[in-house]
């Protein structure tokens, strides 16, 4: 590992202070600071204080080319994204046509991701902001922070323990688990697919955030676990804003919100016109959770008591909450029987969770069953690689096999029997397992070769071939 290891002494709690304490970067007296170019998205961008660090950027058009420290300099807020596997251009790019329409710094890390230990998280997160308070134009009075699943949870606890951090867009996961209760209280907008295995993680959230007196919306969209499209980041980093305005941490913008209330309007009676009554009661919460202290809301809490109070809406909520007591069940049960059941078991159990075209099921059942699929292969992988490094290989190939069944076009399940077989000195599974996870889009070199259990194999002319087609 790179330096990270060198401060393990660090504790997240007060790592942000040093580097946001002061909103003008005067620490810096040297001169001007360059900045990179605006309206550029740039891939890899290496922190002054390790080169090791590196980040995804893009500035607004408008952001100057240098740093002065002069109260005359132009800043802009600023949201740092956290994706699972350290894509950091992935949101970035994505996104930054959303950043630009709102005068946003948008950043996103190259290194934090799943698996890592909190030593490395507390690390990068630490040099990656006293980069950006230091060496940008930021408004440190906005700073916000995003992720997806894993990297969800890393943004989050980012915030927990960080007073700098005003807000969270959480995407398709919530809190760290076992953390401790937050330090500082900010804004929290969840983002989750309806066909995401944390949905119901994330509606037990919205419930409990209310009850912590946190600022919060959950929002729901028809999608599955993945980063959300720029629609449903527009609509977390318009609430936002709106928030900064009940704050008076930015002026009141009667146009914006004019126009956001033409826009949801439009789309509430596209809801209710399709039948959609669940749509239609998120569609005015989000504007009464956006507009409530900047606008009037009496017309809005009005229709919203009707919409609920009406049958057909009833029958569509208790619908929805059944299904989602019957998945944690579910859930439950596939935990428990993770070491118990057969491999002919998962696969009866893989298929009924499959086959639901022709199974009369209703749309809310098929959801279920898709979010249980991914909650299942989820388990897998975290399990799998947990039995892995304590070397309980009989436990681990039959984890992993649960994993190839609910997941046989992932290439992971393949990797990891691999090196497994390559423990076991058996060269022709070895090699066998690493050509499946090839033929199923593996081509992680830097990877495959720095994995020990592959020594064995290297002077192979069917490794060597593996390689060569991972050029």
């Amino acid at each position: 590992m790179s330096t990270a290891m060198n401060c393990k002494h660090l504790v997240i709690s007060f790592f942000f202070l040093s580097a946001l304490g002061c909103s003008n970067g005067s620490t810096k007296k040297a001169g001007d600071i360059l900045v990179p170019p605006a309206g550029k998205v740039h891939e890899h961008i290496a922190c002054f204080h390790d080169h090791m660090i590196t980040y995804a950027l893009y500035l607004p058009k408008n952001a100057g080319n240098r740093i002065t420290h002069s109260s005359s300099d132009k800043k802009f807020p600023l949201i740092i994204a956290f994706d699972p596997h350290g894509q950091g251009l992935l949101p970035v790019k994505n996104f930054s046509g959303i950043a630009e329409k709102y005068g946003f710094i948008l950043a996103g890390s190259n290194n934090s991701k799943n698996m890592q230990s909190e030593e490395e998280s507390e690390y990068i997160i630490r040099i990656l902001f006293e980069e950006v308070s230091e060496r940008l134009p930021v408004d440190t009075s906005r700073i916000y922070v995003m992720g997806f699943s894993g990297g969800s949870r890393v943004a989050t606890m980012t915030a927990m323990l960080n007073a700098s951090v005003k807000g969270v867009i959480g995407c398709g996961a919530g809190f760290p688990s076992a953390v401790q209760p937050p330090r500082y209280k900010f804004d929290y907008f969840g983002i989750v697919g309806k066909g995401d295995f944390n949905l119901g993680e994330m509606l037990t959230l919205n419930k409990t955030l209310d009850q912590m007196g946190f600022r919060n919306f959950v929002l729901t969209f028809n999608g599955i676990h993945g980063w959300p499209s720029g629609i449903e980041i527009e609509k977390a980093l318009r609430w936002h804003i709106f928030n900064s305005m009940k704050d008076k941490r930015l002026n009141l913008n009667d146009s914006m919100v004019t126009a956001f209330g033409l826009q949801s309007q439009a789309e509430y009676d596209s809801l209710v016109k399709s039948k959609n009554l669940m749509g239609a009661r998120q569609n005015l919460m989000y504007r009464i959770s956006c507009l409530g202290g900047i606008a009037e809301t009496g017309t809005l809490n009005s229709r919203l008591a009707a919409l609920e109070s009406s049958k057909e809406y009833q029958t569509s909520m208790k619908k929805f909450t059944d299904v989602i007591t019957k998945e944690q069940k579910e859930q439950q049960m596939l935990m428990e029987a993770l070491f118990n059941k057969d491999l002919k078991w998962w696969q009866n159990r893989i298929k009924k969770y499959r086959d639901t075209k022709n199974s009369g099921l209703s749309p809310e059942d098929t959801l279920m069953y898709h979010r249980l699929l991914a909650f299942l292969g989820l388990v897998c992988y975290s399990n799998s690689q947990a039995l892995l490094k304590q070397e309980k290989r009989e436990d681990a190939e039959r984890v992993l096999m649960v994993y190839r069944a609910t997941e046989p076009g992932n290439p992971e399940p393949d990797y990891c029997l691999a090196i497994l077989a390559a423990r076991k000195n058996d060269t022709s599974q070895t090699i066998l397992y690493l050509k499946s996870a090839f033929d199923k889009g593996f081509r992680d070199k830097n990877r495959i070769n720095g994995q020990v259990e592959f020594e064995l194999i290297r002077n192979s002319n069917k490794y060597f071939n593996l390689i060569k087609g991972m050029q």
